[in-house]
Formats: C-alpha cells, structure tokens, sequence
C-alpha cells in the first residue's frame, strides 16, 4: 500500500507542477517523459543490480578521504577530535574536501567530467545546454560555487533558465558536505544515489513548471578560475569551504537555538507540542504521498517542516530522523540531501549578485517559486527510491 501512496504522489507531483505553471503550451513532454523515464531507470539499476555494491565501495571510499581530515584536525586541535567535537568533527572536513575538490578543478578533471556529461546529457533530454551543466555542477560545488563555472553565459541568460539554475542550486549538494550529513547518522551510499537522481527530478519539474529548449548550435564552455598553480587553486577552495564551515556554524547555533526557545516557550502551555509538531501538520498529506507508513508519518512531516524553515542540516540534527526505520531513513536522507530552505534564497541573490547583477531581480521574483519547486523535487526523488525498497 505504501508503493502505491508513494507512485500517486510522484503523479501529483507532477500533476500540481502541470497545473501551477504558466508555460504549458511551451511544454516539451518529450524530454518531460525522458527525464521521468530516466529517474525511475537510474534509480533500478542504482538499487536493485549489482551497481549498488559498486556504490557501496564508492560510499566506503568516500568515507575513507573524510576519515583523512582528521590528521590535519589532529595536529591543530591537539587530538580534541578524539572526543567528538561537532565542529571539528563534522564541519571543519568541509574544508579538506573543498581543498581536494580545487586540485581536481585546477587538473581540468572537474571540467571535463562536467562539460562531456552535461553535454550528453543536453542533447538526449532536450534541455538547455546552460542548465544541464549547472546541474552537473550541481553534483559537486554549493548552489553559488556551480554558477561561476558559467558565470560568462549567466548575464544573458533567459529568465526560464535563471529560474531552472536557482532549482538546481536548491534540490543539489555540493560533495564538501556529505560528510557532515553522514555524522548525523545518515548513510554514505544514499547521500551518493541522491545526487544523481536528483539531478533528473529537477529537469522533469523545471522543464513543466518554466521549460527550457535545447539548442545544438550552443556551446558552453565550463570557465576555468584557477590560481597560478595547484597548490593556489586548492586553498582557494579550502578557504572557501572554511567560509562554508563557519556560514553552517552560524546557521546551527541560530536555528537551533531559535527552535529550542520556541518549544520551550510553548511547553510552558502544552508541554506536549513543539514547533515542529505544529509546522509538520502541513507536511502530513505528502508524507503519506511519499509512502511512509502511518506510524513515521509525524517524524517524518516534521522533518521535512523544519528542512523548509530552516535548512537541511537542521533537519538532520533533529532526533526525529535517529528514530525513522531504515528504510524511511533512505527516502529522509534523499529528500534531506538538498539545499531547498529559505535561506537559500538570500545566498542565491548573493551569488547572482557577485556574477551576474543584472539577473538579481529575476532571482528576487522567482526565488519563492524555485524554493517550492525545489521542495518538491526532493520529496518526489525520496518517493522515487521507496518504489525501489
């Protein structure tokens, strides 16, 4: 019963995005179909064939580079880390990776990955060339960093394709913060699998709510911003996972502490409710769209509640999603695995601001609109892999 709530809320999903948009004589439901077709493939080969043991390995490797942090953690902190410091532990990888991520930029072995697959990806789904690279892009840099790997074609690009960047920017993480999801106690290899499946997810809702067409005759070239060598490009990028580090600090000790004083508050006239429980009765119809059964159903509206409000490692933090079964825990993990909260729509300004500031008050129009698209991306993504469980 569950896969069959779980397959009508992918439909209403869609169906609701058919229905809100604006653009629907300018539908392309061929590369609609593609997209939808794709998710479902990609996510059967994903977890039902061998392939999952291959991302199986990949989730153990993965884990091992974050593992590598700590000896750089180690010598500055004197072995506190050994204790368990949410900072040290969970947040400060970030900038390991982000480091590691620079080298892999400066070799060019990011941008061909990302120009070949985008490319591909362009021509066989029908969408825009621009937008299927910043999907890709998606995969591996943060919502700002992925547009300055086309920050020369943003300025004239058409507003449907703004719209389907800030989606993207939204339903993505980036590779520096899978680590930080997984001390919450989610699992590697779903973090994994939600980044590609997710990139399909948000062609098919973009391409309904605002489409994009493909053109062959463009050409976008990923932009190299390297330093004069290696070892400049890759504190570049560190240095901008430390400012990333210390964004997520900020954001946990403001939220959290924003949430924990409202329940408090409200405990003191029904010590039974909480802010979450309250923002989560809004949430209760698409968790049982998203197939989960009746007795997870406030855990889960609750988290995806709270991921709305505030962010996506809120929402991990909170007990509720150290209590889902596992296999709940799959589907939470793929629609936790974005940044589809309200703040993103401030840093999504910011970032257009510093690359293309003529397109701010596209972004300041639509930012609202990619942020529910967004949300429901995710959501209909988690509905996707719990066909698959």
């Amino acid at each position: 019963m569950t896969k069959i709530f779980a397959l009508l809320g992918t439909a209403l999903i869609v169906l609701v995005t058919y229905l809100a948009s604006n653009n629907r004589e300018k539908i392309q439901w061929k590369s609609v179909g593609l997209a939808f077709l794709g998710q479902f493939i990609l996510a059967f080969f994903l977890i039902k064939t061998p392939i999952w043991i291959g991302v199986e390995w990949l989730s153990v490797g993965v884990s091992w580079i974050l593992d590598q942090s700590k000896i750089g953690i180690d010598f500055v902190f004197g072995g506190i880390s050994d204790q368990f410091v949410f900072f040290l532990n969970s947040l400060l990888p970030i900038v390991f990776i982000s480091a590691l991520m620079g080298i892999l930029f400066h070799l060019n072995l990011l941008q061909r990955f990302i120009s070949i697959v985008s490319k591909c990806l362009a021509r066989f789904l029908k969408v825009d060339t621009l937008v299927a690279t910043n999907g890709i892009a998606n995969m591996f840099l943060g919502q700002t960093e992925s547009l300055f790997v086309t920050k020369s074609y943003l300025p004239q690009a058409k507003d449907n394709v703004i719209f389907a960047t800030l989606v993207g920017g939204m339903t993505s993480i980036s590779v520096s913060v899978v680590g930080l999801y997984a001390s919450y106690g989610a699992s590697m290899t779903w973090i994994l699998i939600s980044m590609p499946l997710t990139v399909l997810s948000t062609f098919v809702l973009t391409q309904i709510f605002m489409p994009t067409e493909y053109d062959r005759e463009v050409v976008i070239h990923v932009e190299n911003d390297k330093g004069v060598n290696v070892i400049e490009t890759m504190m570049n990028y560190a240095m901008t996972g430390f400012k990333s580090v210390i964004g997520i600090t900020v954001a946990l000790i403001v939220f959290l502490s924003l949430v924990g004083m409202i329940n408090n508050f409200i405990a003191l006239f029904a010590p039974n409710l909480s802010i979450e429980s309250i923002l989560g009765v809004l949430f209760t119809p698409i968790a049982y769209l998203m197939g989960v059964s009746q007795e997870e159903v406030s855990l889960v509206s609750q988290i995806l509640a709270t991921k709305l409000v505030t962010n996506e490692a809120v929402a991990f933090a909170l007990p509720q999603f150290s209590e889902l079964s596992e296999n709940v825990k799959a589907m939470m993990t793929v629609a936790l695995c974005g940044f589809a909260g309200i703040g993103s729509i401030g840093i999504l300004v910011g970032g257009y601001s510093a690359i293309a500031p003529n397109k701010v008050p596209v972004v300041a129009r639509l930012g609202v609109k990619a942020l529910l698209i967004a949300t429901l991306v995710n959501i209909m993504t988690a509905g996707v892999v719990g066909l698959f469980l």
